[in-house]
């Protein structure tokens, strides 16, 4: 490690004080945030000429100052927001939700299903809105009407088809000119 010069640190450090505070204050937000970046800015600056590196050109030491203040507060940033933060180039999200055209063909469909469930015989249209629609433990299901699942499996298929059965007889109403 190179001799420590304490007053010639000590120049240093007061001479870009505030062009350093003035760099944080405009990209962090605390104030806590800001006096930690400074001091971390201050340690590396100071650890790398004890190290005994030099800078080839004296001018540049203002640079050199700023561009590792610069990199501490990207670094502080990252490691201190909650959330990444979005460059200002990145094009806005697209709206994924359904469009107004999408929502009313969701609502005729849900009207429909709704329809030919109510024509659907009482049993069926029980076993179909709780194992299908509302996602029932099959086991629990079973049990409650004391069948296996084997058997479960057999009506919810005849309940499916008996449901194909009337949306095809429906759509067959509503290409005759009836309701849909």
């Amino acid at each position: 490690m190179a001799d420590r010069d304490a007053r010639a640190e000590n120049v240093l450090v007061s001479h870009f004080y505030r062009p350093v505070q003035l760099k944080l204050r405009a990209r962090l937000r605390s104030p806590e945030l800001i006096q930690d970046a400074s001091q971390e800015t201050f340690l590396r600056v100071l650890s790398y000429f004890r190290s005994g590196k030099t800078l080839e050109n004296p001018a540049s030491l203002p640079g050199f100052v700023h561009s590792v203040c610069r990199n501490i507060a990207r670094e502080f940033l990252r490691i201190h927001t909650r959330h990444d933060q979005v460059p200002e180039t990145v094009e806005d999200p697209t709206d994924r939700s359904p469009s107004a055209e999408g929502r009313m063909i969701s609502e005729e469909r849900t009207s429909v299903v709704r329809r030919i469930l109510g024509e659907l015989p009482e049993k069926d249209r029980e076993l179909l809105r709780r194992v299908l629609l509302e996602e029932e433990d099959k086991d629990l299901v079973c049990r409650e009407l004391q069948i296996d699942r084997n058997y479960l499996r057999v009506l919810l298929h005849r309940a499916r088809l008996r449901f194909k059965a009337q949306l095809l007889e429906s759509g067959a109403r509503g290409a005759a000119g009836g309701e849909v």
